[in-house]
């Protein structure tokens, strides 16, 4: 819960599989739709391109990148682990390691996550690509925050800031130390993050992760008892990243509105929006989010 949405910015990589040879239009319009935030004539356009060119890495990247931006884990997946089999370029492996290792890291395979990154810092490392090597240490410090090794994780997001020198690229990471910050208690400094990424996103016209810093911050104000701002920025962050058709922080925004009902003692409403947080969860294959909203479930009924 509460992952970046995609540490490895789809704009940055689609900067980068356009470098690869590919001259179908099927591939080509589903890049385009991708570069457009539009995920569902994106994924319509790679499918097309699949089938009729099923060895086509530039096809699988681009359905499962398309798949991976509304939270369809189990599916990118299966196109990644296709692109990685039609590839042996180092450049292009790291990107598509960085690709896998979000997708397990989505799935909640955080030992998976963390090889499949590593081996992308290496490959940046060999190459001397310095944005990929900030994106990959941004990546395993999100592993290491979600395995409770705060201050671990806090030393690779500064790391992953001192090399990254692209403005946008940094917002993911701002949001990141927000989250470090808000684990730690320092709810004022978590704050001051989310502002900054938000700001940002805003800025270069990104609403859909704009929606999704928005959500932490609600719920960061859930956390101090602002319930007001809480719900201001919940139903702000969830409008915006429903409108794009994101799964997965459609979700995540359900699972936080569940939280906040619950605090505020209506706990009628809170299972009915923990109850779809679960199910969402669960069709996508985010199977340890969906493993512990299940467990705020039956706590909730107990309590009742």
């Amino acid at each position: 819960m509460k992952k970046a949405f995609s540490l490895f910015f789809i704009i940055l990589s689609l900067l980068a599989f356009k470098n690869f040879a590919f001259a179908q239009p099927e591939v080509d319009a589903c890049y385009n739709f991708l570069d457009a935030d539009d995920y569902r004539r994106a994924i319509e356009a790679g499918r097309k391109a699949v089938q009729k060119y099923p060895n086509n890495i530039d096809a699988h990247l681009c359905l499962g990148v398309s798949y991976y931006a509304i939270g369809e884990f189990r599916l990118a997946l299966v196109h990644m682990k296709k692109a990685e089999s039609l590839t042996s370029d180092k450049e292009n492996l790291m990107y598509i390691y960085s690709w896998i290792g979000s997708i397990y890291d989505g799935m909640d395979y955080l030992d998976d996550a963390l090889l499949y990154y590593s081996r992308s810092l290496m490959l940046a490392i060999d190459l001397k690509n310095e944005s990929m090597q900030a994106t990959a240490l941004s990546s395993i410090a999100g592993i290491y925050r979600n395995k409770g090794e705060l201050d671990k994780a806090l030393d690779y997001y500064e790391e992953s800031l001192s090399l990254e020198t692209d403005e946008k690229a940094k917002a993911a990471t701002y949001n990141n130390i927000a989250l470090i910050y808000e684990e730690k208690g320092d709810y004022q400094k978590a704050m001051e993050y989310y502002q900054k990424a938000i700001e940002i996103e805003e800025r270069y016209g990104d609403y859909h992760r704009a929606s999704i810093r928005k959500l932490n911050l609600g719920d960061t104000y859930r956390k101090m008892k602002d319930y007001e701002k809480a719900e201001k920025y919940l139903l702000e962050g969830f409008e915006g990243v429903r409108k794009v058709g994101d799964k997965y922080w459609e979700a995540v925004a359900y699972h936080y509105l569940g939280w906040l009902y619950r605090d505020k003692g209506n706990k009628k409403t809170a299972k009915d929006y923990l109850t779809r947080a679960y199910n969402l969860y669960k069709s996508i294959g985010a199977e340890g989010d969906a493993k512990k909203v299940l467990s705020e479930i039956r706590e909730l009924e107990k309590k009742r």
